[in-house]
């Protein structure tokens, strides 16, 4: 993906590559093997220094420190999840818990990531930071892709300060179209012809315009959001510190087979804030 321009696809076999790493280290670490959690956590490390910037852990510690406790629950119930899925879905879950530290304001252009909830900020990280695809997305959300079509498209007006609603229903429809087509979303014979209707319609034309530039502005705040190589260096120690004489919860076996159809068996006390 590029933050230049309209999404282009990340290569399927890379990314199915990736998923099968992960899926295989999250085998051995829910049989106790902490060095293969951490790795295979190391692949969620930028999203998750991503998402606590955006909640006020703008400094590197602090975020160090939140992630590495987070990470460590996320150990304890390991046994829990099968599949990468699961892992992301808890993750996620977890995020949502987190409250912000303090009252977080960014500067122009990026005063309105101030007003995003959580939903906002979970897909900011990982469809525009992280380029996760739809299924992945989706999965972790428990959404529908519906939903998360809408969703995506909310979250560019928010960002650029479009107001959708001031349009009439077609160009609404027509809005959203033109956010799936800057996600890589259409066919290449309905990416024509939503650009060519799109030529006629002046806010239509604006919205695009403004998200293309802002997402060029989200490559600095991007940055700033990541740890350095010595930081994650210094992270790894301490998840590892954290975890190493932490047990893990284990599932009845009834909720096993449950969640390995839709993961929804996990300590109550998982989902309270």
């Amino acid at each position: 993906m590029s933050l230049f321009g309209i999404k282009t696809n990340v290569n399927q076999a890379s990314r199915s590559k990736r998923r099968n790493l992960i899926r295989s280290l999250l085998r051995k670490a829910s049989r106790g093997n902490a060095y293969s959690f951490i790795q295979a956590s190391e692949h969620y490390f930028d999203l998750l220094s991503e998402y606590f910037y955006l909640i006020g852990y703008t400094d590197p510690h602090d975020r160090i420190f939140e992630i590495s406790n987070l990470l460590a629950e996320c150990w304890s119930y390991l046994p829990y999840t099968r599949r990468v899925s699961d892992l992301e879905c808890f993750l996620q879950l977890q995020l949502g818990k987190r409250a912000p530290e303090g009252e977080m304001h960014f500067d122009e252009p990026h005063a309105q990531i101030s007003q995003l909830n959580h939903d906002d900020r979970f897909l900011l990280v990982s469809r525009e930071f992280e380029e996760w695809n739809y299924k992945a997305i989706a999965l972790s959300l428990r959404w529908r892709k519906r939903e998360l079509s809408n969703a995506l498209m909310m979250l560019k007006c928010r960002l650029v300060n479009f107001r959708p609603q001031m349009l009439k229903a077609n160009d609404q429809t027509q809005l959203l179209q033109i956010s799936e087509l800057l996600e890589s979303k259409l066919s290449p014979q309905d990416t024509r012809k939503v650009e060519q209707e799109a030529t006629r319609n002046y806010h239509i034309l604006q919205f695009k315009a403004d998200w293309l530039s802002y997402r060029c502005e989200l490559i600095e705040l991007r940055q700033r959001m990541r740890l350095t190589d010595d930081q994650i260096e210094h992270l790894k120690d301490q998840i590892h510190e954290t975890i190493k004489l932490q047990p893990m919860e284990r599932p009845k076996i009834g909720d096993n087979l449950i969640n390995h159809i839709s993961f929804t068996r996990l300590p109550s006390k998982v989902y309270r804030s």
